[in-house]
């Protein structure tokens, strides 16, 4: 399987070193605006033989391609027409980007889209119960570095560094929880696209006493009640929890499994 990485940051390292290990995949081709990013990550791989590529490039020569990079990236991708092949595959991160692109994801019949679960657990249960939920709630709490540089933060001047202890800083719907955190709230575009369920109430705390990204869900229907929670160490970047990392290896992994577990 040839794979291509959109996006070299933290994550896109992370995946590019356990493909590196796997000799049944291929790593050859990677993107990134910057390019120094790429020439680091070339550097510390020991057996890939990958190289830059552009974007209509990589889509075009790999069967796996990865987007770990925006949300605004993935509208190029869903847009691109060498994506709706037989055989390819897309593993998107940022499903912030699909909120606003439902259009062009129901358009591709071919490609296989695979979406990780990323920072939260209880996803096939939320599956399962779709279109029974009278009520769904995503709290989330972050340490202070984790909400840095969000558009919400800074269009109302909140200053992190004044904040002691727990404070809700956000409490709104899904559309404006990703626009105003695109960096921190993926989880909810998928908590969305797992439950259908178009009236998700979100909430996002920061606290300055913790160090985990925690993530609760509540769902509510006439199945009973699902609760999930999840408690997540941040990985080297702030915004994003190392089992989001975890869960993106583990996607790869099942494309090789003959013994799928869930839904």
């Amino acid at each position: 399987m040839k794979v291509g990485i959109i996006g070299c940051g933290f994550i896109g390292s992370e995946i590019a070193s356990f493909i590196d290990k796997n000799t049944n995949i291929k790593l050859i081709g990677l993107n990134d605006i910057d390019k120094n990013k790429i020439n680091v990550l070339i550097k510390n791989l020991e057996t890939c033989k990958s190289k830059f590529m552009e974007i209509d490039e990589l889509i075009r020569k790999c069967d796996l391609i990865i987007e770990s990079a925006t949300k605004n990236v993935v509208e190029a991708i869903l847009k691109n027409k060498n994506l709706d092949k037989k055989n390819k595959k897309l593993l998107v991160m940022s499903t912030g980007g699909l909120i606003g692109n439902l259009d062009l994801l129901k358009k591709i019949k071919n490609c296989e889209i695979l979406l990780p679960s990323g920072a939260i657990a209880g996803l096939d249960a939320i599956k399962s119960v779709s279109g029974r939920i009278s009520s769904l709630t995503l709290t989330t709490t972050k340490p202070i570095k984790g909400l840095e540089g969000a558009p919400y933060m800074i269009r109302n001047n909140i200053d992190l560094a004044n904040i002691k202890g727990r404070k809700t800083i956000f409490e709104g719907n899904l559309k404006d929880a990703v626009e105003d955190f695109p960096q921190n709230i993926n989880v909810a575009a998928t908590l969305f696209l797992a439950s259908k369920f178009e009236k998700i109430k979100v909430r996002i705390i920061a606290d300055s006493d913790t160090k985990f990204n925690t993530h609760e869900i509540e769902a509510i229907g006439d199945f009973g009640v699902i609760t999930a929670k999840t408690q997540n160490l941040p990985s080297k970047n702030p915004k994003t929890s190392y089992l989001a990392v975890l869960s993106a290896i583990q996607s790869i992994k099942n494309l090789e499994n003959n013994v799928k577990i869930g839904n």
